[in-house]
């Protein structure tokens, strides 16, 4: 017979002999002690448990089993009926709930935990949306809430402190990483929580990302990945930061096949769960590597054009937009189209990321200062690679000397498993490397020598079809040749007299290899150059 409530009245029975027993020992001692934190610790085991397996229907379920009809109570049902929807990433009802709530409870005792959950959920939705600043001032609010929010404090802060971590991955803003890995150490886990663990995990990898050590990444990345997913871990809990990382270790190996294997297989879980800002950085990731290899040049056109509509015909993918820029940055950068880069980078900035990236590129042509170089730091193995790398290039120096730093860079590059920064460099540097006599049997040198060759065929191939590049000005005139602007109109629009515009239309159709107007603005948008 069974419980009018619908529990067995039968002792369950467990493979462990004196399991049971034991169990129902721990809980009667509880119970005559009057141990209700021991109680309040198991049922907010649970409310975690429902939280980080994307079970958000029955976490709204549970935690509304611990309340009375106070107003109080109906309040905080609210607050976690927000809290499971967004557990179930229906992002549009979480914050409808949370403005209710909030505009309810100005005046209540309760605001301040209304506040707290609040800026906890709003920080997840604005990431998964696009618009990760919003999500950051949200998040550091949170974290520098001190009240209990109803679900495990160190747990919650935990996460939060992950996700800032990833942002400051996706923006390149190693300062943040850094302060995450040392906010994360910062947390109490008097329980031991495993989730604590693994967010200390995962942060950790994308710390050594950052530092340029790229095995050690790609190790605790996909040893963090495989520990969360067979805990179940799913939605905004699911290991996608890890997941990023795994993807640009790939990249740095110059593992191309694996790492766009790997960001399909992100993106198509994102789309599936609907999390836009994952699903468009996946895009990017692809175009970024697309980009490089030869043969490609239709198929990134048409991703990136695919993109900007998708992102331009819809208000909720306005946040996004400069992730269209950034992922045709990354295209001319191959094409070394530095006056288009020029164009999208003054475009854009407010964006911090895009002024750092563009800085780099657009001064790529610019000698260093030498005195400069030496005294650039060599703490991380990024910082020894990269500065060696610059110091090769002298050659005041010598050849001696200019073969030695070479060899430095890569001592720690193969220690740290990097391929791509080497084969990113000019051709006299990648000639550099397949000339250098090896002092020993090295695989990985061997594979990055085959690679440097690949790399330079690459180019020349890329040379002989992208032609001569546009000037910033010539660049200027094409965007108007696809308005309904006379010649003459543009010239006045530009300040440009009749002759030199002349002088501009011929050198245009020349490097086009076009014969006209029409033909010439086809072939700009075609090729991503307006």
């Amino acid at each position: 017979m069974y419980h009018p409530c619908g529990v067995n009245n039968e002792a369950a029975k467990s493979p462990l002999p004196g399991f049971v027993d034991g169990v129902h020992k721990i809980i009667e001692t509880a119970i005559e002690k009057n141990d209700l934190d021991f109680f309040y610790r198991l049922y907010l085991t649970r409310m975690a448990e429902l939280s980080l397996t994307g079970q958000g229907k029955e976490f709204i379920d549970y935690a509304k089993s611990s309340l009375d009809d106070s107003q109080n109570s109906l309040f905080m049902a609210k607050g976690f009926e927000a809290i499971g929807n967004l557990i179930d990433l229906d992002f549009t009802k979480c914050i409808n709930l949370l403005n209710e709530l909030e505009a309810s409870t100005r005046e209540n005792e309760l605001k301040v935990w209304v506040d707290q959950i609040s800026n906890l959920c709003r920080a997840y939705v604005n990431f998964h949306n696009g618009d990760y600043k919003l999500s950051l001032e949200h998040a550091e609010i949170s974290i520098a809430s001190p009240i209990k929010s109803g679900t495990l404090d160190p747990m919650d802060k935990g996460r939060l402190i992950r996700l800032v971590a990833c942002i400051g991955l996706i923006t390149s803003d190693i300062k943040k990483i850094e302060k995450c890995a040392e906010d994360i150490l910062g947390i109490d886990n008097p329980d031991n929580l495993i989730v604590l663990d693994h967010a200390k995990s995962a942060i950790k990898s994308m710390q050594l990302l950052v530092h340029g050590e790229y095995n050690q990444a790609y190790e605790l990345a996909k040893s963090t990945i495989a520990l969360e997913e067979a805990s179940g871990r799913a939605g905004i809990a699911s290991p996608f930061d890890c997941k990023f990382v795994v993807m640009r270790c790939l990249y740095e190996f110059s593992m191309i096949n694996e790492a766009l294997s790997e960001i399909v297989s992100l993106r198509d879980e994102a789309e599936q769960n609907g999390l836009k800002f994952i699903v468009i950085l996946c895009e990017v990731g692809e175009i970024r590597i697309l980009s490089r290899i030869p043969n490609s040049q239709d198929k990134v056109s048409s991703k990136i054009n695919a993109l900007r509509d998708r992102i331009s015909l819809n208000p909720e993918y306005e946040s996004l937009s400069w992730l269209v820029d950034l992922s045709e940055i990354f295209v001319k950068n191959q094409k070394n189209d530095l006056g288009r880069i020029d164009a999208l980078i003054k475009r854009n900035s407010e964006n911090v990321y895009l002024q750092k990236l563009g800085k780099s590129i657009l001064n790529k042509v610019k000698f260093e200062d030498l005195t400069a170089t030496e005294n650039l730091p060599e703490i991380t193995a990024f910082d020894v690679i990269s500065k060696n790398l610059k110091l090769s290039k002298f050659e005041h120096k010598g050849i001696k000397k200019q073969s030695e730093y070479l060899r430095r860079a890569l001592e720690v590059g193969e220690k740290a498993g990097a391929r791509e920064i080497f084969l990113r460099q000019d051709n006299s540097t990648l000639e550099a490397i397949i000339s250098l006599p090896s002092e020993r049997d090295s695989l990985w040198l061997e594979s990055l020598n085959r690679l440097a060759i690949e790399r330079i065929k690459e180019r020349n191939w890329l040379v002989e079809i992208s032609g001569e590049q546009l000037t910033t000005r010539e660049i200027e005139v094409l965007k108007y040749l696809v308005t309904e602007n006379s010649i003459s109109e543009i010239g006045q629009i530009l300040h440009i007299s009749k002759n030199t515009m002349k002088t501009h239309l011929r050198n245009i159709y020349r490097k086009l290899g076009v014969d006209g107007r029409g033909a010439a603005a086809k072939k700009a948008k075609e090729n991503l150059i307006i």
